[in-house]
């Protein structure tokens, strides 16, 4: 799967600027799945919720927010695909008339992609990927960043911001604490006071950033000014 496709990985809202490029690439039905979305299991509006419903699980993991705004061009795309007039409709809430027929699409949009949720077996799977996931992150959002692409990758509903966010707190600190105990084990105390002492220390030129503010300066775009400077940090390091 292209990186491209995996752009929107997580998000539980969409971008009023997305493109038509965008919604082809990232958010097109297929000619079966407009087939599924014939009458009459799909009538009305409710039959536009549930193409929103597939085509937001399928490209980002996660249902869509009910009372967010979704872009009018996704709108535009979905009702030609599925030979419906135009419509100004502003969320996936007032697409349907009641809740129950939302969750049942949600439901049919899952078994549709092939997604299951997160349970009492794949809480256990999530949280010791986060700890393997953790050794690399540079920070909780890059770690909840990984997770997400982890559950997508395996076709698992990802869970709100909150649960997964409290989960990745809790990895990212067993993973710092014990990297502050293999220091301390490792480590001489003189040698561990002399790199917090250059971390901390203020770095020559403008800006007055301390070396460890550079240090976690993210690299520009790429080219050789970047280059360099991503090797004078590995050197420092």
């Amino acid at each position: 799967m292209s990186s491209y496709y995996l752009c929107f990985v997580g998000a539980d809202t969409l971008p009023k600027s997305l493109s038509k490029r965008e919604v082809e690439e990232c958010f097109g039905l297929s000619i079966e799945d407009i087939q599924e979305l014939r009458p009459p299991r799909f009538r009305g509006t409710a039959r536009l919720g549930a193409a929103v419903q597939l085509v937001m699980l399928r490209a980002t993991g996660r249902h869509p927010d009910a009372f967010s705004g979704l872009p009018s061009v996704l709108l535009r795309y979905l009702t030609s695909a599925l030979g419906m007039h135009a419509t100004d409709i502003a969320s996936v809430t007032s697409l349907y008339k009641d809740k129950d027929t939302r969750y049942e699409h949600q439901l049919w949009a899952r078994e549709r992609v092939g997604f299951a949720v997160v349970d009492d077996t794949t809480k256990p799977l999530l949280a010791d990927a986060l700890g393997e996931l953790s050794a690399s992150a540079v920070s909780v959002d890059d770690l909840i960043q990984q997770s997400e692409h982890w559950l997508f990758d395996r076709r698992i509903v990802l869970p709100g911001d909150r649960t997964l966010r409290d989960m990745a707190r809790t990895a990212f600190a067993e993973q710092e604490n014990a990297a502050i105990a293999a220091v301390r084990t490792c480590a001489p105390p003189k040698q561990v006071l002399a790199a917090l002492s250059h971390a901390f220390s203020k770095r020559s030129g403008p800006g007055g950033h301390t070396v460890l503010e550079w240090l976690r300066t993210p690299p520009g775009k790429h080219g050789q000014l970047t280059l360099s400077e991503v090797t004078k940090k590995i050197e420092c390091l």
